[in-house]
């Protein structure tokens, strides 16, 4: 049936991004499968919760091949305790909504729990319908004449589905959502009443029990029509109800408002301070919720932990679960007279939230206190404030108290001790409350950028070889050093020593080219920039795909200007040098070499072989 407009309490722990579809037993988390009668297609989102193994379970997306778990559900916590999936297709979860049952999961090593979960979105709160149906037929008790029997009958079975919805609903909680639209008259009831027989029906074990109940309540309830005059009561009983227990939850329904103005946004409207929900940072919210109920106690209540973080607030679409935005609130509740003002972070969300009337749920999720500070012999406490990554120095001889000594630590490297006033804690031991004095002063630290040294400052010697940004030592300038020199006679340990002794060498200078590619007759040009004509240049083939014998790699040096005896086409290579470039003429009928595996003269295949030219001066 359709959901009532008013005030209704929901507490909302989390929810996943739909999925397509929901297992009914243990599956191959691999290819292509039907999944609860529907074909799974590639991308789909599963919820896997039936799994031989349940550290298997959760959502994934189906593949042709291995499945891999989704993108949004692969940690403890994306899979915390409380959070739902909404189900969309399927023979037997097509609209289900699932909740995860396991405390902070540690994945693939704990089994991951899922429970079938009753919400306002898919079964119509159960047990708030039906004790808003046993609520309105106990009313209609009280009306005369005719309707006295019929109320009876309608509080008799109304009770009866009431009964079977509560067994059927097992963790469902007691959100009386739709208790304040118990209406003002019989008809209201009857609506409770059809209600809780549609939930029932679909609640789980005890949902055949449930059914039939519920249609006992529903034809008692109709004939309950007849009393709207003495329904009064029950709209009352309904409307204290549902006060109560949005008190007791602290959820509750609002209008939202596009205007970001600091101001009371008006009765049963809330709005934030930014137009981007992910950019506002306070929240302004009427003392009353849409409903038209008080609830300005509630509000100052969302400041009452002692923790800096008072708990998270989420606003979400009535029509959508997928619309809703999270914020961590910190801070003193401010009273604006009129409305309540909420210091806000922004944790996550996603959509457009809607500015119908009373289209929004309000919930908030109160964090715990703040534990108390130790007191025994050697507790440390910081500054009420400090900067990030400084380092903490002793306030005082305590050996209890730190300070912040205005230095960061990544700006500093050690040096020499040599003070001992604001000298540096560390921590004794692992619990992380016990520090000590280290016996290093901050005054005695170097800064990084152009440190000065005093005495002789040592460091790691590193391997030979080695070519990073690591400190060179002088053992590895050593070491380096005798590695050049080894075998070296003592004429030459010198560089001048050396440069004399290389200047008296027949070559100074060298020219290796390029792979070039072989056509048959072609010509090659390579500029050899030596600035001189070379003494000596040769031509050599190099093999890129094994051919006459000869190995991919294997190198041949050729004898220019040769050709074969009984070739009168030409088969060889020509190489003519000056000062400036390296001319190659090759021949028109290829080149031909000596067969590494036989002996024997064959031609080349140009296509397995590069010429590759070198010169000297």
């Amino acid at each position: 049936m359709a959901r009532p407009a008013t005030a209704a309490v929901r507490l909302l722990t989390g929810e996943r991004e739909p999925v397509r579809l929901a297992t009914t037993g243990n599956i191959t988390l691999y290819g292509l499968q039907t999944i609860d009668g529907v074909p799974a297609e590639v991308g789909d989102r599963v919820l896997v919760k039936n799994q031989a193994d349940a550290r298997d379970n959760g959502i994934y997306t189906a593949s042709e091949g291995q499945w891999f778990r989704a993108a949004d559900a692969r940690t403890s916590r994306t899979m915390q305790k409380g959070t739902t999936v909404h189900v969309q297709q399927g023979t037997v979860s097509a609209d289900f909504i699932y909740v995860f049952q396991t405390l902070d999961p540690a994945i693939g090593t704990d089994a991951i729990a899922l429970a079938f979960y009753l919400s306002e979105d898919t079964l119509g709160d159960a047990v708030g319908a039906a004790s808003a149906a046993a609520a309105s037929a106990a009313a209609a008790l009280t009306s005369k004449n005719a309707a006295a029997s019929s109320a009876t009958n309608a509080g008799t079975s109304a009770s009866a589905a009431s009964g079977s919805a509560t067994a059927a609903a097992g963790s469902a909680t007691t959100a009386a959502t739709s208790a304040t639209n118990a209406g003002n008259s019989a008809t209201a009831a009857s609506g409770s009443a059809s209600g809780a027989a549609t939930s029932a029906t679909n609640a789980g074990n005890s949902a055949t029990a449930a059914a039939g109940s519920a249609s006992a309540a529903s034809g008692s309830a109709t004939a309950a029509s007849t009393s709207a005059g003495n329904a009064a009561t029950s709209a009352t009983n309904a409307a204290a109800s549902a006060l109560a227990a949005a008190t007791s939850v602290a959820a509750l329904g609002y209008t939202f408002s596009v205007t970001t103005t600091d101001a009371d946004p008006g009765n049963g409207t809330l709005r934030l301070n930014n137009a981007s929900a992910a950019l506002a940072t306070a929240a302004y919210i009427d003392n009353l919720d849409a409903g038209g109920a008080t609830v300005s106690g509630i509000l100052d209540a969302f400041d009452d932990s002692t923790n800096p973080m008072k708990g998270q607030l989420t606003l979400r679409s009535k029509a959508s679960a997928t619309i809703s935005y999270v914020y961590n609130v910190s801070g003193a509740v401010v009273d604006g007279a009129g409305y309540r003002k909420l210091t806000l972070a922004y944790v996550g969300g996603a959509g457009t939230l809607p500015t119908t009337a009373n289209g929004i749920w309000l919930t908030f999720d109160r964090a715990g206190d703040k534990g108390a500070d130790g007191t025994g012999v050697g507790d440390f406490s910081g500054p009420a404030s400090s900067v990030a990554d400084n380092i903490v120095t002793f306030a005082g001889t305590t050996g209890k108290t730190g300070k912040d000594s205005g230095v960061k630590a990544t700006d500093l490297i050690a040096g020499p001790a040599s003070a001992i006033a604001d000298n540096i804690a560390t921590f004794n031991g692992t619990s992380g409350k016990l520090a000590k004095d280290s016996g290093v002063a901050v005054s005695s630290l170097a800064p990084k950028a152009s440190p000065t040294f005093t005495g002789m400052p040592a460091a790691p010697t590193a391997a030979p070889g080695t070519n990073t940004t690591q400190l060179a030592t002088t053992g590895f300038v050593k070491a380096a050093i005798d590695v050049v020199l080894s075998g070296v006679s003592a004429s030459f340990d010198t560089l001048a020593e050396l440069a004399a002794a290389i200047a008296g060498l027949p070559f100074s200078k060298s020219y290796e080219s390029p792979q070039q590619t072989i056509t048959n007759g072609g010509l090659l040009t390579l500029a050899h920039g030596l600035g001189a004509q070379p003494k000596l240049y040769l031509p050599f083939l190099q093999c890129t795909t094994a051919n006459n014998g000869y190995s991919v790699g294997d190198e041949v040096a050729l004898n220019p200007g040769t050709n074969a005896a009984d070739d009168v086409n030409g088969r060889g290579i020509s190489v003519v040098a000056d000062a400036v470039n390296i001319s190659i003429r090759i021949g028109v009928d290829a080149i031909d070499i000596i067969r590494k595996d036989t002996g024997g003269s064959s031609s080349i295949p140009p296509s397995s072989w590069r010429l590759v030219v070198r010169a000297w001066r």
